[in-house]
């Protein structure tokens, strides 16, 4: 079943692409013919801002990966943020992977932190998100910037339901992303694999007894 509800061109790169390409029909209009060539800057944008429909796994217990990336951090971890022994996911998003942020799992959007400083601390980020599912489980998602580019969307609003799976951002150019699960979650995904946001299984909850 189809996840997103949103185009297929994410709506953040939507001004980036009209404007690039207006400079360049100018260009090719006033300047020279040999502008044309320039288009492959809008049609670079459009393939980097893109966002495919996923499908949901057929797990409703699954904790699916919030972004398209690598694994390369698979081990027990204390939580930063909420003090509990965890299991941390953390994902490496190249510069040209899809850079769409979707919902780990299926609850309420609980606390956000927001921190702008640069360190090598755990708590040190640009944006962090819990989210309780309908089980009672914490998820904690991490959203890391890259080096050299800052800015990242999120939608995500304290309060607020969302789906798993559902589209809540973007995070682009090379970043990272973190996912704290509970410690005793069932374990699907490994350092080196590589996912896709809102389909991969990262890990099960377990039903409380």
């Amino acid at each position: 079943m189809a996840v997103s509800r949103h185009p297929t061109i994410a709506k953040e790169g939507w001004s980036l692409i009209l404007f690039s390409s207006f400079i360049v029909a100018v260009l090719q209009h006033y300047v020279s013919h040999y502008a044309a060539v320039l288009w492959c800057v809008p049609l670079v944008l459009l393939w980097l801002y893109r966002d495919p429909h996923r499908s949901l796994p057929s797990d409703p217990l699954g904790l699916v990966s919030p972004v398209n990336g690598t694994i390369i951090v698979a081990e027990a971890h204390p939580d930063p943020f909420l003090g509990r022994d965890a299991f941390l996911f953390r994902i490496s998003i190249s510069l040209t992977d899809i850079y769409s942020i979707r919902s780990v799992a299926e609850g309420k959007i609980i606390q956000q932190w927001l921190d702008p400083e640069d360190s090598d601390d755990d708590r040190s980020l640009a944006h962090a998100i819990q989210i309780k599912t309908d089980e009672n489980d914490d998820i904690m998602i991490v959203l890391r910037p890259g080096r050299f580019f800052k800015q990242l969307s999120c939608d995500a609003v304290i309060g607020q339901r969302i789906g798993q799976g559902h589209r809540c951002g973007i995070i682009p150019f090379g970043s990272c992303v973190d996912v704290y699960v509970p410690a005793n979650s069932l374990i699907k995904a490994n350092v080196g694999d590589s996912v896709e946001a809102g389909k991969s299984l990262l890990a099960s909850l377990k039903h409380h007894s």
